[in-house]
């Protein structure tokens, strides 16, 4: 299973509760994060959003998780201003340690 922490949170659902219950069965978690324009949820950089990031980094290593994928499908700003964005704001919480920086471009 790869669960991805934006669209749970834009399908009604809340990211720590699903990572928990997919316990054991979730080696990879794309993290994106949330945030409102004109009242409308909007992809942003890690730690730039309202999504639980304690939360979900500690139900990501308490089920598991291996892998976690930081990707933003759309940014507001340069592609390279949020992937530095992000890796800055999952430094501060301390879990950048556990991080590979890949760049892809498609």
């Amino acid at each position: 299973m790869e669960l991805d922490t934006y669209w749970v949170q834009a399908g009604g659902g809340e990211p720590t509760a699903w990572i928990l219950k997919s316990k054991g069965r979730i080696p990879f978690l794309h993290l994106k994060d949330m945030t409102t324009i004109d009242r409308k949820p909007v992809m942003a950089e890690i730690g730039e959003g309202n999504l639980n990031w304690p939360g979900i980094l500690s139900a990501a290593k308490e089920a598991g998780v291996e892998w976690y994928v930081v990707e933003q499908d759309v940014c507001q700003t340069d592609p390279f201003e949020c992937i530095a964005t992000s890796f800055k704001n999952i430094q501060a919480m301390g879990f950048a340690s556990c991080l590979t920086p890949i760049f892809m471009s498609f």
